[in-house]
């Protein structure tokens, strides 16, 4: 018995063609359709992968080297996830994003810690301050794991999700001696205002041995 084909009672144009040897039929002219769910899915790969690559571009001074495609896919399926929130459908300041917060680029556990210890706020003109907290190991036994030079590497970057290319970014560096005595915390300003419709992210590099997102934020 011949199967029933919805397309054989269509006075439309029929195509008739065959794939791995099976015969199928279509509309002329039904090609390149996509559903709107597939098309919400491409623009987020999209969008994702341009915010990331003007990330990456911005963090290149502190990322490890050769390029690292790991390193890239990881970033950017952590920017999807937060793009199926559909952040741009709101106005209201955001000052944590959790897909993107302790996000690290390479690192040890060290460099966790680190990260984690070092929130970011806003000021009230919209740029922002990077905690630095105290330096003081009094326990002899279970020391903080360095000494001497710290070197505290730091690259803020504003990205207009709707127009990567629209970036812009600060970067400074902090040297601190530690000898084993205590060091009070401390606040840097990073002079780089967060704005509506941008993704600003702040990442810490510790004596070019671990980076990582201390502060993501949207709006």
């Amino acid at each position: 018995m011949a199967k029933y084909n919805p397309l054989s009672e269509t006075d439309e144009p029929i195509i008739i063609y065959k794939w791995k040897g099976i015969q199928y039929s279509r509309l002329k002219g039904n090609t390149g359709r996509q559903a709107p769910v597939a098309k919400i899915q491409a623009g987020i790969l999209g969008k994702a992968s341009a915010i990331s690559a003007k990330l990456r571009g911005a963090c290149k001074p502190m990322l490890p080297g050769p390029a690292d495609r790991t390193l890239m896919y990881r970033l950017n399926n952590a920017l999807q996830q937060w793009l199926r929130t559909e952040p741009q459908t709101s106005t209201e300041a955001v000052n944590e994003i959790p897909f993107l917060k302790g996000f690290c680029f390479y690192g040890n556990r060290y460099g966790e810690l680190f990260h984690a210890a070092m929130p970011v706020s806003r000021r009230a003109g919209g740029d922002l301050t990077l905690y630095i907290p105290a330096f003081d190991s009094p326990n002899p036994i279970s020391p903080l794991p360095f000494n001497g030079q710290i070197r505290l590497q730091v690259i803020a970057a504003s990205i207009n999700i709707n127009e990567p290319a629209m970036t812009n970014t600060y970067e400074t560096e902090l040297d601190i001696s530690y000898t084993g005595m205590a060091i009070p915390a401390q606040e840097l300003l990073l002079p780089l205002p967060t704005g509506p419709g941008n993704l600003t992210v702040v990442v810490v590099a510790v004596n070019e041995t671990t980076a990582g997102v201390v502060g993501a934020m949207y709006n």
